[in-house]
């Protein structure tokens, strides 16, 4: 694993969404704080004392789900445990978890456990750390879960974990282990924190998208000026008209006669609003999802004043479908709005210049001729069906009626996944439209916002101006420019931006 920054120690109280991601993808070692085990062990003693005395607990004595009315002797709940969880890890066909997810996974059990409100034993929390830091990741099944915890998926996970010979030589799972380890809804924290690093990333770039098309389209800066913000007081729409401006600081589009029309098409006019309703709409899902990362939704937990397992339902995720069912709607408005500019920056009625951005007019040349436009329109319409509302879908009743409720937290976040792709694709096919248009409008670098120039120069290398049809043009290594490349990092550095979307 590469290492590139400190140790993110795990404490059980302040993991936040980025430093999970970047340690997801191998960028940080994980360690667990030493004064975390103290509760832990403390956890586990009152699950031995349960065992014991064998009183009725919830998946320590008895079976679990719709089985929890049957008894399991203490004396083969090792083996048990071992029983459940193959039996729980059935393999589906299908995509599997991308690495950085279950290593997302493990560290947000690992924090879980910190709490010292699950009753496993340290020597599994040592365990967990050491997959975390381990060079490779298992295959697990995407699918599974209908979000009252990710069963499937989990149990995959720990089946793997639980098979390592440091495991064995431990002599784990003990009692209770393996439902604490597939009773939770690691697999949906760990992927929706990583989309979420990435959506943050996403909104900066479609901040960089729309200042572009307004250099590109020569639009009326009026529509992000402090004056329209004080008038309207929204945090989030005064964060994004900020960076807007700070892109276009030094752009001639400041001076006097330079915009073409004395009012734009709302499409860009109400960019800096849009854009703010969606930051507003992330800060809240980022500090809902923060608190769930730092929580423990086990069950039973093992309260320590009282020393008894206590049934809960701690593993709802309606909290969690929420923020990300709101999250994609922002996120699909934008990029509905991306799309009308797209195509407003190359119909001649609003540019004034020939149709498609071509040269000149004629049949051959231009965006339009490379069907730019259409595949928007095509990204835009898959973006609305994947932002519709997956909390309502019905699950309907499964384990005899005893789970008889999920909120698909799971499916909520593999949507958000696929808007934030999509997203990333729209993004990169509005600034590249815009530098079309910018050199159509024969504009050079020193014209443009400091912030806007990079953008320029590196993507207007790349893009088949002139060249229109001479060879099939593959818009892959411009998306990853963007995306993962240095471009948005150059360009907000030059606007003096950053990409943390903190509201004040």
């Amino acid at each position: 694993m590469t290492r590139h920054d400190p140790s993110l120690v795990i404490t059980g109280h302040d993991l936040d969404f980025r430093d999970l991601a970047r340690a997801a993808m191998g960028q940080k070692p994980v360690c667990v704080a030493p004064s975390a085990f103290a509760a832990i062990a403390a956890s586990r003693d009152i699950v031995e004392t349960i065992l014991k005395e064998n009183r009725p607990a919830y998946g320590i004595t008895t079976g679990v789900g719709s089985q929890k009315d049957f008894a399991v002797d203490p004396a083969t709940a090792g083996a048990y445990n071992t029983r459940l969880l193959a039996a729980h890890a059935t393999r589906v066909p299908g995509p599997t978890l991308p690495p950085d997810a279950v290593r997302g996974a493990l560290i947000f059990l690992a924090n879980q456990f910190a709490h010292g409100l699950s009753g496993v034993s340290p020597e599994l929390v040592q365990l967990i750390v050491a997959s975390i830091n381990s060079e490779t990741m298992p295959d697990i099944d995407g699918s599974g879960s209908v979000g009252a915890s990710d069963l499937v998926p989990n149990a995959q996970l720990a089946h793997w974990m639980l098979g390592r010979p440091q495991a064995k030589k431990l002599g784990l799972p003990r009692s209770k282990e393996t439902l604490s380890l597939i009773n939770n809804n690691a697999i949906s924290l760990a992927q929706g924190a990583i989309a979420l690093a990435s959506a943050e990333r996403l909104m900066a770039a479609f901040d960089l998208a729309a200042a572009a098309a307004l250099e590109g389209f020569r639009g009326n800066l009026g529509a992000i000026s402090e004056a329209a913000n004080r008038a309207h007081k929204r945090q989030g729409q005064r964060r994004s008209a900020l960076r807007m401006r700070n892109l276009l600081n030094d752009s001639h589009l400041w001076k006097t006669g330079e915009a073409r029309l004395l009012q734009d098409p709302l499409s860009f006019r109400c960019a800096s609003q849009v854009h703010g309703a969606a930051a507003e709409v992330f800060s809240s899902a980022a500090e809902i999802w923060n608190s769930e990362l730092n929580s423990v939704n086990d069950n039973p937990i093992i309260d320590q004043e009282t020393a008894a397992a206590v049934s809960n339902g701690n593993m709802d995720t309606t909290r969690l479908t929420l923020a990300a069912d709101h999250l994609r709607q922002a996120l699909g408005k934008i990029c509905d709005l991306a799309g009308e500019r797209v195509h407003k920056q190359q119909w001649p009625a609003f540019t004034g210049l020939p149709t498609g951005l071509a040269e000149e007019g004629g049949a051959v040349g231009g965006v339009q001729f490379l069907n730019l436009g259409h595949i928007t329109a095509s990204l835009v319409t898959s973006v609305k069906i994947w932002a519709r509302p997956s909390l309502l879908n019905s699950v309907g009743q499964v384990a005899d009626g005893v789970e008889d409720t999920a909120s698909h937290a799971l499916h909520a976040v593999h949507d958000l996944m696929r808007v934030i792709d999509a997203g990333w694709k729209i993004a990169g096919l509005e600034l590249m439209i815009a530098v079309w248009a910018m050199k159509r409008r024969r504009l050079e670098a020193v014209d443009l916002g400091k912030g806007i120039r990079p953008a320029f120069e590196i993507l207007g290398a790349l893009l088949p101006i002139g060249r229109e049809g001479d060879a099939i043009f593959d818009i892959a290594p411009l998306i990853s420019e963007l995306q993962s490349g240095g471009l948005l990092e150059r360009t907000l550095t030059e606007a003096r931006e950053k990409i943390d979307l903190a509201l004040d």
